[in-house]
């Protein structure tokens, strides 16, 4: 809702109202702060809207919700609906000649196309994952900790399509072993019904609830001073006032509003560089071969999967939700041209005819998943930075980039309840007339 709102000192402005944002906003508002969230959308939800098309929910891009996120969420009053997607039941590999070359799943143990030695090295590898101590792997990258661990180097790629699956990420010569095996642990996710607008709608309802003030459109270009006065200045020269400020924008958006700005030590934690993926959404009638849910490229860095086996996301019964997936590099950038035309040539191998399906179709060329990679060369997740921005009393970050917990949605809210935590707290050492710091 959007309203005027005169009061001259808020306890907390925060800087987007997507999944950090309106979760931080909660827990504030219901410890009695007062908050108003700014996003310079129409709608609050950042990159978590889903968009309305034939008639169907469709998420910008594949999304998948991660079961170890639920906790927060249930915490702010907030229980998605879904189901949990099947694994996926093809593998595709470099062809001998060329091209693809599809291996069922339950093929890579029975049949001939491991041998016995790769068998026993992929078996090995993931029934030791459970023991695995992550903290000694912080600093390890993936690829020299799978070098290390497994000779093959088909048994490898195996292993780096999931990983991708599961951190939406393709760099393994960068990402940190330890962030990685520990997203491995808690894979299991869900395909949520009607999008994962509905997450931002019903995260909106509870924050209205605790009265925090929601206010769109509003496109913030400066943050200046520090507890105990804050100021927030709006592209239309408005200025708030506040005790403390959240920012849930990526890194160096939030370095760019700060005056004065952080001296160049400080910047260095904040370089970072984000995940991205190329994303073919589709709404179609049936598919050619509907027993085809969900496809993982080992060699390749592609992906299929059709949202609507788990998910409720169509208003038509005949029309279903599909997703189909590029991961970029890290280090190599690619041409969306040759992405889009790279992604309909995956369809037209495992889903021929293909085009005759389509209802309506939308090509997102470099889709932001996350702000900052996972890297070794930071010590991985307790290398990230933390929730309160040093030298800066009362100024806070949150989202997918910042603490020491979790990748993607898990990271937003662990650390947006991490950094409204540390603003409840001080707010109670003030009442005993300690010094608030951050």
């Amino acid at each position: 809702m959007i309203q005027n709102h005169n009061k001259p000192i808020w306890d907390v402005v925060i800087v987007g109202a997507g999944i950090a944002g309106l979760t931080a906003s909660i827990y504030l508002a219901r410890a009695g702060q007062t908050v108003l969230l700014l996003d310079k959308g129409k709608h609050p939800g950042g990159r978590a809207i889903s968009t309305e098309i034939a008639a169907a929910r469709v998420n910008l891009g594949a999304h998948a919700l991660s079961k170890s996120a639920l906790p927060i969420l249930q915490e702010v009053g907030v229980t998605p609906t879904g189901a949990v997607p099947k694994p996926p039941g093809t593998l595709v590999f470099e062809g001998t000649n060329g091209g693809y070359r599809a291996i069922p799943l339950a093929q890579l143990l029975l049949g001939s196309f491991l041998k016995w030695q790769e068998k026993s090295q992929l078996l090995r590898f993931y029934t030791s994952l459970s023991k695995t101590d992550t903290s000694a792997l912080c600093k390890v990258s993936l690829q020299a900790h799978l070098e290390a661990q497994i000779s093959s180097p088909r048994v490898r790629s195996v292993v780096l399509g999931l990983v991708r699956l599961s951190t939406y990420c393709d760099a393994p010569d960068q990402l940190s072993a330890g962030a990685v095996i520990k997203q491995l642990k808690q894979s299991q996710v869900l395909y949520i019904d009607e999008g994962w607008q509905s997450l931002v709608s019903r995260l909106t309802e509870q924050a209205q609830q605790a009265n925090v003030l929601i206010r769109t459109s509003s496109v913030v270009i400066g943050i200046t001073g520090s507890y105990p006065q804050m100021m927030v200045t709006l592209k239309d020269g408005s200025q708030l006032t506040t005790r403390h400020v959240i920012s849930t924008a990526g890194p160096m958006d939030t370095l760019a509003l700060l005056n004065p700005a952080l001296t160049p030590m400080e910047v260095e934690a904040y370089k970072l560089t984000p995940v991205r993926t190329a994303c073919l959404d589709l709404v179609v009638s049936g598919m050619p071969q509907p027993k085809t849910k969900f496809v993982l490229g080992a060699d390749y860095p592609l992906y299929y999967s059709n949202h609507s086996a788990a998910a409720s996301l169509s208003e038509n019964p005949a029309n279903e939700v599909v997703h189909v997936m590029k991961y970029l590099s890290a280090s190599i950038h690619s041409d969306p041209t040759q992405d889009e035309y790279e992604l309909k040539g995956f369809l037209d191998f495992i889903q021929p005819g293909w085009r005759k399906h389509v209802v309506q179709q939308r090509f997102l060329p470099r889709m932001l998943v996350s702000h900052g990679i996972v890297t070794a060369a930071n010590g991985g997740l307790p290398g990230r930075p933390g929730p309160a921005v040093k030298g800066r009393p009362g100024l806070y970050v949150a989202g997918d980039w910042v603490g020491a917990e979790g990748m993607l949605i898990n990271a937003s809210l662990a650390s947006a309840k991490e950094a409204a935590q540390m603003i409840i707290a001080g707010r109670e050492k003030d009442k005993e007339g300690m010094y608030h710091g951050a």
